[in-house]
């Protein structure tokens, strides 16, 4: 849209300057054809000024009345005032001014002859033929230089005419040949924008493309969560990107991503719950500006120059957010970006999420919370390979509980559930985290101990025999 309109901008300020020149070169013809007719104007009143002169004189000749003498002092001033004003009309045109002069020069010698026709008359004395012929000879050259003189002031209209329209078009061919660079280099620079745009736009669908088809070959949702990160960041310059995860469980909004503990937001999420992030609250991106504040303020984006966090929506429900820490606003392209990035990503984090439940319930122990023989026999391959590798011993202890038929037997099989429970607690307090105790079937548990030697396992077997002794079961009066 920026670029049509600036298209029709050009195409407005062509069009007006077009305008311009027509209506600057109406007004120069207008000029032209005034002064065109005012200069012949004052030639006409030089030939007519003389023209009354001679028939003022003839009038005297054929009347000897004084009368006539007036009109022909009139002349002679309005023949003057002509010349005058035909000389200023000229403005220097030197074959006009010629003319001119040669007028005046021809009625100045008629003059001499008239002013001797008027003193013969005044006296009595008879006209001779020559004076009267001479006369009409200098009028007949006067008219003969008036028809020069207007003829100079016609050409010179029509060259002062054609000037100006040699002008105009010149002018419009220039400001057509401008304008149309103009046009070519704005058409180009909107097909280089056109281009980039393009490139980018390319350059997008294809990290997007890479991210989806990465997206779905992740393994877990730590490799998920940094995936979402590097892509964002990568996408997004001058951009930190946090990805939040939801626990339900124990309603609690946690980093899924490094954050450094000491930071803000790293302070922040120690005791964070989900309604501390507004786009979870809300379920839909939250943008936070120190540029306008917000009717409500997020906590956790709080302390950040902008902000935009956005929810991971998987069926209406929210299970977590992706917050972006960012020097400057981002524009729609990258808030789309970020929106289809969260979007592809939900529903993989929400399936890797279940795969992983679904993973530790079908290895977890329902009872006792303790790993249970499938997965102990996994651990069992696991460990013992890595025991010939290294070349350090594991040892394993197979152990059950006493007396356990009996409280089934006696106090029914809720407390032999309560029993189970307490002594596997026993058993996950005494051992060390690389140590792994699971229940193997019924009574019985499985303890692999990486790293120790037999003595030592025989050991840890008596301290965890002590342990599950001490063991009490509200309602039971007998020992396990």
């Amino acid at each position: 849209m920026l670029n049509i309109a600036r298209l029709a901008a050009v195409l407005v300020v062509f069009v007006t300057a077009v305008a311009g020149v027509v209506w600057t070169t109406a007004t120069e013809e207008r000029r032209i054809g005034q002064r065109q007719f005012d200069r012949s104007g004052a030639a006409h009143e030089l030939v007519d000024a003389l023209l009354a002169r001679e028939s003022a004189l003839r009038g005297f000749g054929e009347s000897h009345c004084e009368g006539f003498l007036l009109p022909y002092d009139e002349a002679t001033a309005a023949l003057a005032a002509a010349a005058d004003r035909a000389r200023e009309l000229a403005d220097g045109n030197v074959a006009e001014l010629e003319l001119i002069t040669e007028q005046e020069r021809l009625a100045d010698r008629w003059a001499g002859i008239a002013n001797d026709t008027i003193i013969r008359i005044r006296n009595g004395r008879p006209v001779p033929a020559e004076s009267t012929a001479a006369r009409n000879e200098l009028v007949q050259r006067f008219r003969n230089a008036h028809e020069e003189l207007h003829a100079l002031i016609d050409e010179d209209g029509e060259s002062d005419h054609d000037g100006a329209v040699r002008r105009a078009v010149l002018l419009i061919v220039l400001l057509a040949i401008a304008f149309a660079l103009a046009g070519a280099l704005l058409l180009a620079r909107m097909r280089r924008r056109e281009e980039q745009r393009q490139s980018v736009e390319a350059d997008d669908h294809a990290s997007q493309r890479e991210f989806a088809e990465t997206l779905q070959v992740t393994q877990n949702e730590g490799e998920a969560h940094a995936l979402v990160k590097r892509h964002l960041e990568r996408s997004l310059a001058a951009t930190e990107v946090v990805v939040l995860n939801r626990n339900n469980s124990q309603n609690r909004l946690e980093p899924a991503t490094p954050v450094d503990a000491e930071s803000p937001l790293g302070r922040k999420l120690v005791d964070s719950s989900p309604s501390s992030c507004l786009a979870v609250r809300l379920g839909r991106t939250h943008v936070q500006s120190v540029d306008a504040e917000p009717l409500l303020t997020c906590a956790l984006c709080a302390g950040h120059e902008r902000t935009t966090c956005t929810p991971s929506l998987v069926g209406g429900e929210v299970i977590g957010s992706v917050l972006l820490a960012h020097e400057q606003p981002l524009t729609d392209a990258e808030r789309s970006r970020v929106d289809q990035s969260v979007s592809q990503a939900a529903p993989v984090l929400a399936n890797l999420r279940n795969l992983a439940l679904a993973e530790v319930r079908a290895a977890t122990d329902g009872l006792t919370g303790l790993p249970n023989a499938r997965s102990l026999r996994e651990s069992l391959v696991r460990m013992v390979a890595q025991a010939s590798r290294s070349e350090l011993p594991l040892a394993a202890v197979l152990c059950d509980l006493d007396n356990f038929k009996q409280i089934n037997d006696v106090y029914g099989h809720e407390k032999g559930d309560q029993a189970l429970a307490a002594a596997s607690a026993a058993l996950r307090s005494s051992l060390r985290e690389s140590d792994i105790a699971g229940r193997y079937g019924g009574e019985e548990f499985l303890i692999l101990l990486p790293n120790t030697p037999l003595d030592g396992a025989l050991v840890l077997a008596e301290k965890l025999r002590e342990e599950v002794s001490l063991v009490e079961v509200p309602g039971v009066d007998r020992a396990i």
